[in-house]
């Protein structure tokens, strides 16, 4: 069986978990010859009323110019340090909800694969916390590949 990749997206926030999601993601890059996606989700400061009210997404445009800034920098570090990448890889700072927006964004761009990392989390810690992958594998308008903290890996690490 034959399958071809030609856009994936990576969600990151930054974290080493999630810079371990971008190692799979950025392998299977190289693999497919696919273009690869990587955005950050700013969350919304959000109060109990104004949470309702709020749209899944907004423009990015709703967060402050320096906050933006420093992730689009981040963003930047990332790909060419942590992934050491040298070819072209689309960026983008979007603002709002992380699954909603993650989702949005792949429908949009017709993404083929969403790689993203989980902490497994459990229990209570589930429960109030929630699971941005969880919801992102849910609502995804493609597969997802989620990327575990522990277990056996098939990428090796940096």
């Amino acid at each position: 069986m034959d399958f071809t990749l030609d856009r994936i997206l990576w969600p990151t926030d930054f974290s080493e978990l999630s810079l371990k999601a971008g190692r799979y993601a950025y392998a299977l890059k190289r693999h497919f010859g696919a273009q690869l996606h990587v955005v950050h989700v700013i969350p919304p400061i959000m109060t109990a009323d104004f949470s309702v009210a709020l749209p899944a997404t907004l423009p990015v445009t709703a967060a402050d110019p320096e906050t933006i800034q420093a992730c689009r920098k981040g963003l930047q570090r990332i790909i060419t340090e942590r992934l050491q990448a040298t070819d072209d890889v689309q960026q983008e700072v979007l603002f709002g909800n992380a699954w909603s927006a993650v989702c949005e964004y792949a429908a949009a761009h017709q993404i083929e694969l969403i790689v993203v990392s989980t902490h497994g989390r459990t229990g209570l810690t589930h429960i109030v916390i929630g699971s941005t992958a969880e919801r992102i594998v849910q609502h995804a308008p493609c597969p997802v590949l989620t990327v575990k903290a522990s277990g056996r890996d098939f990428v090796a690490p940096e």
